[in-house]
């Protein structure tokens, strides 16, 4: 197996934990709340590199911090500096796109989140999914319709398919061949439907998939009349100024926009490899989107505070938490929340782990970015890892946001 497909089989948790444990201490304290942060960003990479013995410049860690007393951004092990600007892979922090895109377009009476999806999506084969009848728009936001996971999830080995037992995204890049393929809704949510996959009732529990977010998406270009790219620019990305965000949808379009945070996998007995060019027309509405410090840590902030064209009533619907699964805690419409640091998502992509939050209470965002990955000598050593460096990155935002708000 591939290094970079080791990763999907961690890459699910996507950090989710409502409690954490503090694994790394912090010393002297200095009493400038920039050198505060530089110190527990440092701290988190002194840790790891302990562990993992990172290269120098060869993936890092950096922090943004946003409170009424002033924004900070430090970064351990990036040279130069991450800036403002520098793009980097947002991973699942998409997902806040797409749920505030869906309560955009219910605000203006184009659907209702409670009806059921075949009223928005095509009559065709490739969306006669099961329980489709069954299904509301507000149960695939909440990740509770049970729709099979076509990017997480292997294809059972009892389907009739060329690629059973795969991960269907790996069969036509690997095993066609076909590295820069330009995956669609309807090929995706296809999958599910013609090999009639379910993962259970509609409604009946909390089970993650980045394949209903693709049928949010195929929602979105129904009841707008445009692709989904479009619609989250010209209706959040340009009025919001959000100059350093983009959805990215080609297949051959693997490389960011300069300036950009670079990304490393360190695999055993290895020399560690660049993982920041990739094919992101698979998570289109899940995971695909490139963003900057500046412009994730804004357009939380304006989302939540009912400034990005969502009203506060609205945001309040998005923010009702229900319990989820062990990794999740809990979750809302495209949210997730804990204590100490409020309302946001969390992302995952080789080798980008994302926590982003924002406190209504403190008026205080924090974004904390980790830019490596080591795979173990086994998936369950992977995992391991894997949910050592999530923790890590999920206590340091949280200690960031204590230290901002003294």
């Amino acid at each position: 197996m591939k290094p970079a497909h080791l990763f999907v089989l961690v890459a699910l948790f996507i950090v989710g934990s409502t409690t954490l444990q503090s694994c790394f201490t912090d010393h002297i304290q200095p009493t400038d709340v920039r050198a505060q942060l530089q110190q527990v960003s440092d701290s988190l990479y002194q840790h790891f590199n302990a562990k993992w013995k990172i290269e120098k410049n060869k993936g890092g860690f950096f922090l943004q911090v946003n409170s009424p007393a002033g924004s900070n951004l430090v970064s351990s092990n990036i040279e130069p500096g991450v800036q403002r600007d520098s793009h980097y892979r947002i991973a699942s922090l998409s997902k806040i796109f797409t749920a505030a895109a869906i309560m955009l377009l219910q605000q203006e009476g184009k659907l209702v989140i409670t009806d059921f999806i075949p009223a928005y999506l095509p009559a065709t084969p490739a969306y006669d999914i099961p329980y489709k009848d069954k299904i509301t728009i507000k149960q695939l936001l909440q990740h509770r319709a049970g729709v099979f996971d076509v990017t997480n999830q292997d294809i059972p080995t009892t389907v009739n398919q060329p690629y059973a037992g795969k991960r269907y995204g790996e069969y036509i890049r690997d095993d066609l061949k076909q590295d820069t393929h330009t995956f669609t809704f309807d090929e995706l949510v296809g999958v599910v439907a013609q090999n009639k996959l379910s993962n259970f009732s509609p409604g009946t529990t909390f089970g993650y998939s980045n394949t209903g977010y693709n049928l949010l998406g195929k929602i979105i270009e129904k009841a707008s009349g445009m692709s989904y790219s479009d619609f989250i620019r010209t209706r959040f990305l340009e009025p919001l100024r959000l100059t350093n965000t983009y959805n990215v949808w080609q297949g051959t379009d693997t490389r960011m926009k300069d300036p950009f945070v670079g990304s490393y996998l360190y695999v055993p007995g290895t020399s560690p490899t660049s993982t920041f060019e990739d094919n992101m027309s698979i998570h289109v509405t899940e995971g695909d989107m490139v963003s900057s410090p500046a412009d994730i840590t804004k357009w939380i902030e304006l989302l939540l505070t009912g400034k990005a064209g969502i009203t506060p009533q609205t945001v309040s619907m998005m923010e009702e938490m229900q319990v989820a699964d062990v990794s999740h805690g809990v979750y809302g419409l495209g949210l997730t929340f804990n204590d100490g640091l409020g309302y946001g998502h969390d992302g995952a992509h080789l080798s980008y782990i994302s926590t982003l939050r924002y406190n209504p209470a403190t008026k205080t965002t924090v974004l904390m970015v980790a830019t490596l990955f080591k795979t173990g000598n086994t998936p369950e050593a992977s995992y391991t890892d894997f949910l050592e460096l999530a923790y890590g990155v999920r206590n340091t935002a949280l200690r960031a946001a204590q230290i901002a708000t003294k």
